[in-house]
């Protein structure tokens, strides 16, 4: 889809029609009121890439579904894996100078290949380093409406295996991840094995079917019939223990879909190593930009629905690019830092970054935070996202972004040069009341506050009034029997007499609080005074007591010194007197 603003993304366990890249996604989209379901593709977001559209509750013909199921095993067939796998190890005997890769064929070719690819865009000369690091040959895919392709800078990934190191990883799933399953091949072969799962299948020339899976992750969709079975048993390694899974999406892709498709293969790693305890489950590592935390929290399940990416926790570790401008943290880069994080289900506390880098550990928080994030006593946590530290505003009872105001008239923190009052077109859901047409801010179920109930006093009750009530109710109650109104005289006079002496009995008890209040009141005022008098004189005498105590303490020192020199004394005349 071209325009996905506005767009619904349904969960649901029922399959829709296959388009190239596997089931297709149900979609809903609000048009004049009324919601239009439909299922489109689900990696291409860009109806020129895959034409798929189909609406719901309609079917395929028998012309188009035989016309999709063509496309489907073309896609599927343009890369025999085996084979290609055999060529890599074939080039691989060789030397470099006999190394090609046709990056318009997508193929590794052979020095007599050349002059069939003589008009095409070729690397010559692989060495041994490329063949195992294709990501530095193969060109990176670019298009943000399917599998934008920006890779990990060689410090990002070192500092992410050294925490997998840390907590003694034995398997690791790469999700879009190649640069982290190159590094454990070739320097960690002996300690961990890896899976890469990806969309793109030039992979194919450079890793072996057990080591490479061609892999949708929008729909957890394999291409190759046998590459589901190649991922089961790797999740099956060591009865399923020790086993994390790195993820590193498109950051443009449906957190629905994804949040779906990390169920999925936390819930089958459980189900086939039946796992019950909690400290075994798999372990999620989820690369994505801070800005998303919210949206991952509140959109990614229907509100019922747990795991995937909703159970997620944000590091404060900045993950670098190689080949995006924006997202690297050095002088070159953006200003605060790369904006991308790792969401993770690993307690906070245990995982370490790099000091070396100006991490630091919060004692309070009990987790690893960046440089300039300070905690913060009112918010009871450290709350910097963005690698600018954060200030407390009293007024919204939450910390905001330092180059942010409080506007009374918005009731809120914003940019300073801001159109008050000003508010975007909504045409998704409310986080909390999943309606139409506007934000959570903006939400009047915020707004809808219960009043607190009143106390009632006790009401001074008058001979006068309790009469006139009693004459209403006998005006509103006119009986037409006059035995009926006789009785009721009676009745009511009994009560005016017991009301009488209840207000007697209240009048005296309130004459004596009062007279008790004022008599405190009183021997307050002369406590007071007296005080005022009086303070000053017990100060001195306080304190020439205290002079007293400590100058007896010293006499009494002095004393016993005195009585042990003398005993000493007489000691010395008594031993002379015997040795003479």
């Amino acid at each position: 889809m071209d325009d996905t603003r506005g767009l619904e993304c349904f969960w649901g366990n029922d399959e829709g029609p296959h388009c190239a890249h596997g089931p297709t996604v149900l979609f809903g989209k609000y048009v004049d009121g009324t919601l239009e379901r439909f299922y489109v593709c689900s990696a291409c977001r860009d109806r020129k890439l895959c034409r798929f559209y189909l609406k719901y509750g309609e079917k395929l013909t028998k012309q188009q579904q035989d016309a999709w199921d063509k496309e489907k095993k073309k896609v599927a067939q343009s890369y025999y894996h085996q084979k290609l796998f055999v060529r890599f190890n074939e080039l691989l005997a060789i030397g470099p100078e006999n190394r090609s890769y046709c990056h318009d064929c997508e193929r590794l070719i052979y020095v007599n290949e050349r002059e069939k690819h003589k008009d095409h865009n070729i690397t010559i000369g692989l060495t041994d380093h490329q063949m195992h690091h294709p990501t530095e040959v193969m060109k990176p895919l670019e298009n943000s409406k399917k599998e934008a392709q920006y890779l990990f800078s060689k410090k990002s990934v070192k500092d992410i295996v050294d925490m997998l190191l840390e907590f003694k990883a034995k398997q690791v799933i790469c999700i879009g991840a190649p640069r982290i399953h190159e590094y454990i091949n070739q320097n960690l072969d002996d300690k961990m094995s890896s899976l890469l799962l990806d969309i793109d299948g030039r992979f194919h020339n450079f890793f072996g079917p057990l080591s490479y899976v061609w892999y949708n992750l929008f729909n957890h969709y394999f291409f190759n019939e046998n590459a589901e079975s190649v991922f089961k048993d790797f999740l099956t390694q060591n009865k399923g223990k020790d086993l994390y899974l790195i993820c590193d999406p498109p950051f443009g892709g449906r957190v629905e879909l994804i949040s779906q498709t990390l169920k999925k293969i936390s819930d089958l790693h459980k189900k086939l190593n039946k796992i019950e305890n909690n400290d075994d489950d798999l372990k999620i590592m989820f690369i994505f930009p801070y800005f998303m935390e919210a949206i991952m929290r509140e959109k990614s399940n229907p509100p019922s629905v747990s795991g995937g990416l909703k159970d997620l926790k944000m590091l404060d570790y900045k993950v670098d690019y190689e080949n995006h401008p924006l997202f690297v943290t050095d002088s070159t880069g953006r200003k605060h830092g790369s904006p991308i994080r790792i969401f993770t289900n690993i307690p906070l506390s245990l995982l370490k970054l790099p000091e070396s880098d100006g991490y630091k550990y919060c004692k309070r928080c009990q987790k690893w935070v960046s440089r300039e994030n300070k905690h913060c006593k009112k918010c009871k946590d450290c709350t910097s996202k963005d690698g600018r530290r954060y200030r407390h505003c009293k007024l919204c009872e939450r910390c905001v972004k330092p180059t942010w105001k409080h506007c009374n008239t918005c009731k809120r923190c914003l940019l300073e040069k801001h159109k008050c009052n000003d508010k975007p077109k909504i045409t998704g859901r409310c986080f909390k009341c999943n309606e139409l047409g506007h934000t959570e801010k903006d939400c009047n179920v915020n707004d809808k506050l219960v009043e607190k109930p009143k106390k009632l006093g006790k009401r001074k009750i008058d001979i006068n009034e309790s009469s006139s009530l009693t004459t209403k109710k006998k005006t509103n109650n006119v009986d037409t029997s006059i035995d009926s109104n006789a009785k009721s005289n009676k009745l009511s006079a009994i009560k005016i007499k017991a009301k009488s002496k209840e207000t007697s009995i209240t009048e005296k008890i309130k004459d004596a609080k009062i007279d008790n209040i004022k008599k405190g009141r009183s021997i307050k005022q002369k406590l007071i005074t007296r005080h005022k008098l009086i303070s000053p004189v017990s100060k001195r005498l306080g304190r020439v007591v205290k002079l007293r105590k400590t100058k007896l303490g010293v006499t009494t020192a002095t004393n016993k010194i005195i009585k042990a020199k003398k005993k000493l004394m007489n000691k010395i005349k008594v031993e002379d007197i015997i040795d003479n």
